[in-house]
This record gives structure tokens, C-alpha cells and sequence, in this order.
């Protein structure tokens, strides 16, 4: 029905339960100091059922939570449920938390429950009794149920039985959307039968009804400030005159304002809470608001809104329509926000809907017939509270649909489909098992937004399926009115021919032309891959579309492997459709270079192995580094022998000719030594004066000399020269007075040799 109208009835009913459940606990406490009480909790299956799309349950779990905070620390309360862990057993009842409980234990209890089983009613409530001890104890139990009595018992006698046998036992009851009556009355008469309340808290239009806070006990504290005043539907021009206003203590206390001929009133009244009536002289019209609470000192407005009856029409252009076909209303009444036009059953509850629209978005409106033929209504429903204005009959009838294509078909194939039918919004084609559920679907077309006739890929599994036309029906959360196959055609799949060729062996990384034979379809791959690898795993691979032979590199790791041929399916599981073993041998790779060399110098690497493919390297880095691992590289593609720049720091390293940018095929050992530089320089200087640098020592072609604070990292630099400009070089000097070092940073990364020199002014 809409975001904000969704969230306001799922808010409402969550305050109205939680109103509820406290005003009882209040009461509980109220009538007698220490006394215990336990919370029955209904979660049978029915408790999954949803209220404007939100589960019962999960209304129930966040109410129970907000009560838990703000009960008194010095309530006591238990909590039992009931249809919980089984399902079809009457016995299925547990005390979740004893009475006195941790109230986050009790937390605990209410967010592990799954609703499954029956409804227990009379046996739970006994039970409850029983732990109470309410032969001889005052006792008081609060049952949240949703639905009648499943397992024979009846309720109301119990009730009588409690009554009769108790001190003083006493059940209140909610019930939470209960819409049968024989329900309502059966809870009704558990609770009247032991002086306790029924609380409906299903009825969003009785949000201002009193759920029980009228037994919260008076505290006068201070007297305080009421503004009240009426006006004509909610957000309404205010009534200046003709009401007759009566503000009585809640809990059926004390009266402690009248007022006659009336319009907005100002009143000093204690603080409390109060239940606030009105009437409109002049109609009868009436209006009220409960469990208002008044704090000291306060000054309060309270406004209530009179709803009086409004004159409404609806007028179908057709007095039939055929099954999802759109059809125009004309319509007259309040257009209030969210007042809206359905088509629905007829004995459907004022709430109920199918297709609906807005009244505020214009005149005629236009709405979708349902799926399932048969006798229907046209309303004008009020939104707040819900409410039939005006109703006219309308027949559903069946549509004249259908949906073609060939008989048979390859597995994969992309088939084109003509169907006819109402392409309404959500409705689309698909093809399915014979006996899939009508929800079900692989490959599919919107109707809507296509025009017939489509392309449609089908399965790749071969058997019987069924090419579908499947209407979504308007009302997408409605289970009895949405995904109605309205017309279907046998369709058989057959396996694809397809055939896979190539060696019966591979050296590791080698690239192969794979040629195959088949359908070659856009979604369909070869690849090579693990002999037990699931149909959707892969390492290198080749699109079907991208023809023959396929180009395909085989792992690094030697083993027993196969090739294979993929048809990737549309929501259902990829098949290979053909495979061939192939042997991955470890390919033969050799690498040599010299044993030692300089830190930072370049040296030539020698290699033979693999043809060069993406990803081959020869790199030199730590001898028990990552087989990923790598410092300066050159690609096996750039030629025999490789130029590889050595690390700055001294040490023993490894030689590498890594394959696929993952394993090492080849490596050798290399000592990376030292080298020794010296600089030439003065002791001194001033401010921003050039000075003269010289040096002696190998030069590489990162390596640079610069002048910097003696603290400064390695990397750091201010004026520089490069080394390979030859010896000696000019340094301007800092601006700024100090004592700073002359380095050599090898490759810009390491220093390798420097002197001081002292910055004056």
C-alpha cells in the first residue's frame, strides 16, 4: 500500500501491543506490591503471518523489547511461549524465563523463538497459573495470541474454572489481528470470566482507546496546564464551538473537568494521566484520547479529531473485466490521505486489497483486475481508520491468452517465443520444469517491456520442461492473487552435439589451440581445469562465440587435469557438456647469472624455458620470499639474457624465472656485496652558497648526492646532483642555519657513505 502507510500501521500496531502488554504489567504491579506475573507469548505458525508486510512475530519480538526497558526494576515477570520448537504437538509449551528473570535473559529467550506449532491456549494459561501458585497466591498471567484454541480445550471455561479456584487470578489478553470473531470471543471470555481485560490490538483505528493504561495508578504531584481542542478529521479546520468535553483520571477515576457549548478549552489539572472524551452537540459526533499523561507543571495540548461519515461512489467503466486486463474507476468521496480505490472479494476485511490507487493522484483512477476469475467488489476505502465508503460488484473473467515456440530444442539454445496476453507490469515468459512450482523460473522475458515475438535461452539440462506465460498479478505480496501460469506449452530439450579436442599432454604453462565443434553461444566457455572442479570452475578460458580453435594456457602446477566445454545456464547449474583428460608436465626452465654482484649495479641474466607468455618474469628477490614475490623484473618476452638492477642492501638473494606471475620454474643463488664510497667536501659553509662535492665509487643510475639535516631519512634530499654527471658536482646549501650531512643515497633508497658539514651565517 505504500512505504509511508506501511510503516505507519506496522508503528501503530507496535505501539497499541506495546501499550497493551504494559498497561497489564502495570496493572499486575499496581494491585498488590511484589506480585508476580507471566507473559504468554503465542508463536504457532499462524505468528509468521504479516501485518502490511512485516511478520507478526517480529512485531511481537521488538514490542516485548521495548517493554523489558521500561518495565520497573522492581517488576517481576516471567515469560513462557508456546508452538515454538514442534510442530502439531498441543504439549509443545516452555517456560522460556522464570518469574524474576534477568531482563536480558528474557531478551535472550524472545529473540531465539521460531514460530512452528499449534495454539495451546487453555494449557499454557493453566500452567502459568499453576507456577504462580495461584491457589495461594494473587496471580496474574498476560496472553499475546493471534489466534482460537487448536487443541480442544475451551478457554473460557478454563477461564471460569481459574476463576473459581484462584485467590485472586486474574488473565488479560491480547489479541494481536484477530479477525474472526468466534477468535475474539473466545479470548474475550478468558479474560472477562477472571475480572481481566481483552485488548484488541489489531484495530489501527483505535489507537486512541485506553489498552488497559486505565488501571495505571493516579500519582498527583502538581497541578498542570490543558489545552484541549477538536477538530474536523485529522489536520482539520478546528470546531469553535458546540463541544462537550469530560477529562477523567484513567482507570475509570475521578472527573476532573466538564465543560458544555465548548470550542478549545484551557484547564489547570493535576498531573496524571487521563482519558479525554468529546462530543459534538450538534451530531452526536464523538472522539476521544486515551493514557494521556500530563506531567508537573506542563502545559499540554491535546487535539482530537472527529470523523464524521462522508458521502462516496465508485463507478467501473465495465461491469466485467477480463483476469490482469487495466480497467478505469470514477470515484467520488473525502480524498483524504491515502483514501484509495481496490478491487478485492468481496467479503474481504476493509483492509484487504488487490490492485489499488490513490485518490489523491486524480479522477478516474486506473486499476488491474485480478488473476483468479470469479465475483469481485470495486471500493473506496477510507485509510484512517480503514474503513468501505462505497463498494459496486464487478465479474472477473478469464483472458484470452496463449504462448508458442517449437516443440524441441537444443540445450542453450536461444529459441524465439510469441506469446499473447495482458502484459501487465511484472508479467514475463519463461521456461521451467514441467512440475515447477508457478514462482519458478530460469531464463525469462518481462512482457512488458518487450514486444512478442523474443529470444529465449533455454536449459541445459536436457528433459521435459514448459515454456510459461506468467502473470505477476497487482497485488505482489498477496500469495492467493499473484504468479498465475495463464498459459504454458510443452517444450522437450535435447542435448547439444559437441565435441573437444587437444594433446593428451602440456607442459606447465604452456598455450594450447584447443579446437572444438558445438553450438558456440555467447554464455558457453572451454576452459582447463581440476578433474573434480565443479562445472562453474575455471582457471584460463575461452568464450564459445569466440570460435575455434580456443586459445587456452594451461596451469603452472603439473598434474592431472581435463579440458572442457561449458554451457553456462540462467539460474540453474553450468553443465559441462564435453571434457577431455590432459597430463600437465612440469616444463624444463634454466636461469644463470653471476654468483655475487654490487648493491644497485645491473647485471645480465641468461634464461631458457617456456615461450614467453603474459605473466613470465625473470625477478631477483629473498630466498624465501612469496613465489609472487619480486623486486626489480624483466619479462621472459623482452629476450634472453634479462637486465635485473640488484637490491641496495647487501645479502644473499635468489634468482628467479617465475611462470604465470605464480610459481618459480627456475632459480639461482646470487651474493648482492657492498660497496665502498667516499666524499669530498668542505667542513663548512654559508647559507645558500654553492660548494663543490667530489666522490669516488661505483655509479648507478638512481644514485644521487644531496645535502640534508642529519636526522633526515634516507630518502629524504634538498639541492642534488646526479652521480653519473660525473665527480665533482655543485650543492647549494640550505637557507637556514644548522648542522647538516653531504650523503650518497644508492638508488635513492639507501646511504652509502657521508660527511658533515656546519651552515653559518
Amino acid at each position: 500500500m505504500g512505504f509511508v502507510y506501511l510503516h505507519r500501521i506496522v508503528v501503530t500496531l507496535c505501539v497499541l501491543l506495546l501499550a497493551g502488554v504494559m498497561s497489564v504489567a502495570a496493572q499486575a504491579q499496581v494491585q498488590a506490591d511484589g506480585e508476580d506475573a507471566i507473559l504468554i507469548l503465542d508463536a504457532s505458525g499462524s505468528m509468521w503471518g504479516q501485518i502490511e508486510g512485516t511478520a507478526k512475530i517480529e512485531i511481537a519480538k521488538t514490542v516485548l523489547d521495548g517493554l523489558l526497558d521500561d518495565l520497573p526494576a522492581s517488576s517481576r515477570l516471567g515469560l513462557m511461549a508456546y508452538g515454538h520448537n514442534k510442530k502439531g504437538d498441543c504439549s509443545d509449551i516452555e517456560m522460556l524465563s522464570p518469574v524474576g528473570a534477568n531482563r536480558d535473559d528474557i531478551k535472550a529467550a524472545v529473540k531465539g523463538i521460531s514460530p512452528k506449532g499449534k495454539t495451546p491456549i487453555s494449557t499454557s494459561v493453566k500452567m502459568a497459573a499453576e507456577k504462580l501458585k495461584y491457589t495461594e497466591n494473587k496471580a496474574t498471567v498476560i496472553l499475546i495470541s493471534d489466534g482460537i484454541e487448536t487443541c480442544n480445550f475451551d478457554p473460557c471455561a478454563l477461564g471460569k474454572q481459574l476463576e473459581k479456584d484462584g485467590v485472586d487470578f486474574t488473565a488479560h489478553v491480547i489479541g494481536f489481528d484477530i479477525v474472526d470473531q468466534k477468535t475474539e470471543e473466545q479470548l474475550q471470555c478468558l479474560a472477562s470470566s477472571t475480572g481481566g481485560r481483552y485488548l484488541s490490538a489489531a484495530n489501527a483505528g483505535e489507537l486512541s482507546l485506553a489498552l488497559g493504561t486505565a488501571i495505571i495508578k493516579q500519582v498527583d504531584v502538581g497541578p498542570a496546564s490543558l489545552r484541549l481542542k477538536a477538530t474536523v478529521l485529522e489536520g482539520g479546520p478546528e470546531i469553535q464551538s458546540g463541544l462537550k468535553w469530560q477529562v477523567i483520571q484513567s482507570g475509570g477515576g475521578d472527573i476532573v473537568f466538564e465543560g458544555d457549548d465548548k470550542g478549545s478549552v484551557t484547564q489547570s489539572v493535576p498531573s496524571g494521566v487521563y482519558d479525554i472524551f468529546v462530543t459534538r452537540s450538534s451530531d452526536g459526533l464523538k472522539g476521544a484520547a486515551k493514557l494521556v499523561k500530563i506531567p508537573p507543571g506542563a502545559e499540554q495540548a491535546v487535539t482530537i479529531a472527529l470523523n464524521p461519515e462522508f458521502p462516496a461512489s465508485v463507478t467501473p467503466y465495465r461491469e466485467q473485466v477480463s483476469v490482469g486486463t487495466d480497467f478505469s474507476v470514477q470515484w467520488e468521496g473525502p480524498n483524504r490521505k491515502s483514501d484509495f480505490i481496490t478491487i478485492t472479494q468481496p467479503d474481504a476485511p476493509a483492509r484487504g486489497y488487490t490492485s489499488y490507487a490513490y485518490t489523491n493522484n486524480g479522477n478516474p483512477l486506473k486499476l488491474t483486475a485480478p488473476t483468479t476469475v470469479g465475483d469481485y467488489e470495486v471500493r473506496y476505502v477510507l485509510a484512517n481508520p480503514h474503513k468501505v465508503l462505497a463498494r459496486t460488484p464487478m465479474k472477473v473473467v478469464e483472458f484470452d491468452t496463449s504462448i508458442s515456440a517449437k516443440d524441441t530444442a537444443e540445450a542453450g539454445e536461444h529459441i524465439n517465443v510469441e506469446w499473447v496476453g495482458p502484459n501487465t507490469k511484472g508479467d514475463y515468459i519463461t521456461v521451467t520444469k514441467s512440475d515447477a512450482k508457478p514462482r519458478a523460473y530460469l531464463a525469462y522475458i518481462y512482457t512488458q517491456k518487450n514486444t512478442s515475438p523474443q529470444k529465449l535461452v533455454m536449459p541445459v539440462e536436457s528433459g521435459e520442461y514448459e515454456l510459461r506465460y506468467v502473470f505477476v498479478g497487482p497485488a505482489k505480496n498477496a500469495r492467493s492473487d499473484s504468479h498465475k501460469v495463464i498459459a504454458m506449452q510443452p517444450i522437450i530439450i535435447i542435448e547439444a552435439a559437441i565435441t573437444l579436442d587437444g594433446p593428451a599432454q602440456a607442459d606447465t604453462g604452456a598455450i594450447l589451440q584447443i579446437p572444438w565443434t558445438g553450438p558456440g553461444r555467447k554464455r558457453d566457455f572451454i576452459t582447463v581445469t581440476a578433474l573434480d572442479a565443479s562445472p562453474r570452475s575455471y582457471t584460463n578460458y575461452s568464450y564459445g562465440h569466440q570460435g575455434s580453435p580456443a586459445e587456452i594456457r594451461m596451469p603452472v602446477t603439473p598434474g592431472d587435469y581435463e579440458l572442457r566445454y561449458v554451457q553456462q545456464g540462467v539460474h540453474e547449474t553450468d553443465k559441462v557438456a564435453a571434457r577431455r583428460p590432459i597430463k600437465i608436465v612440469q616444463s624444463v626452465a634454466t636461469i644463470a647469472g653471476p654468483r655475487t654482484a654490487k648493491v644497485g649495479s645491473e647485471i645480465s641474466v641468461e634464461w631458457s624455458g617456456p615461450a614467453p607468455a603474459a605473466g613470465d618474469f625473470i625477478t631477483i628477490t629473498a630466498p624465501d620470499a612469496a613465489e609472487r614475490s619480486y623486486k626489480d623484473y624483466a619479462y621472459t618476452k623482452n629476450g634472453s639474457p634479462a637486465k635485473i638492477e640488484m637490491p641496495v642492501e647487501p645479502g644473499t638473494y635468489e634468482l628467479r624465472f617465475v611462470q604465470n606471475n605464480k610459481k618459480v620454474i627456475a632459480r639461482q643463488m646470487i651474493v648482492v656485496e657492498d660497496i665502498s664510497v667516499s666524499l669530498d667536501a668542505p667542513e663548512s659553509g654559508k647559507v645558500g652558497a654553492t660548494i663543490s662535492v667530489g666522490f669516488m665509487g661505483p655509479v648507478a643510475k638512481g644514485d644521487w648526492i644531496t645535502v640534508v639535516p642529519k636526522d633526515a631519512r634516507a630518502k629524504k634530499y634538498n639541492d642534488y646532483f646526479y652521480p653519473r654527471n660525473g665527480s665533482p658536482g655543485a650543492l647549494d646549501l640550505p637557507k637556514q642555519a644548522g648542522d647538516y650531512e653531504i650523503r650518497y643515497v644508492l638508488d635513492g633508497e639507501r646511504v652509502v657513505a657521508r660527511i658533515p658539514i656546519s651552515v653559518t651565517e
